[in-house]
């Protein structure tokens, strides 16, 4: 995710448009930013009073590490992802299960490959090296 516009270039759009110099599009297209921007600042410094940037989101931290990764991957051997997911929720229950997608996520992160076969399964391939060196 990009960086938030500069606030001096907020605080410009916000003067210009609570001066009535134009609608969102016209703003927008002046300070070459998007509409939807013009319109979160306005809205913004309405309800608070300043065009300071919220703080970014972050979701949910991964709770895959790469030894249990490792682990599960000596255990199946040419796993796909499907069946690292099952291995991997298979002692665990409700919130702490994982979906497919994350698994994907975490392999993609440790540096693995993940392809898809000729059967149509999506398999895990040996990490690549740039990447493995860096998690390891």
């Amino acid at each position: 995710m990009p960086d938030p516009h500069p606030i001096e270039l907020r605080q410009r759009v916000v003067e210009a448009y609570e001066a009535g110099e134009g609608s969102y599009p016209a703003l927008a297209q002046r300070f070459a930013v998007g509409e939807a921007s013009v319109k979160r600042w306005v809205l913004l410094f309405g309800r608070t009073g300043s065009v300071i940037p919220r703080r970014k989101g972050g979701g949910n931290l991964s709770t895959i590490t790469l030894d249990e990764l490792r682990a599960l991957l000596a255990q199946l051997r040419d796993p796909t992802a499907g069946e690292l997911t099952a291995q991997f929720n298979r002692c665990r229950r409700g919130s702490a299960r994982i979906h497919v997608s994350s698994m994907k996520r975490a392999l993609h992160r440790f540096g693995y490959v993940v392809k898809k076969s000729a059967d149509g399964h999506w398999r895990v391939s040996a990490p690549t090296s740039s990447r493995s060196a860096k998690h390891s």
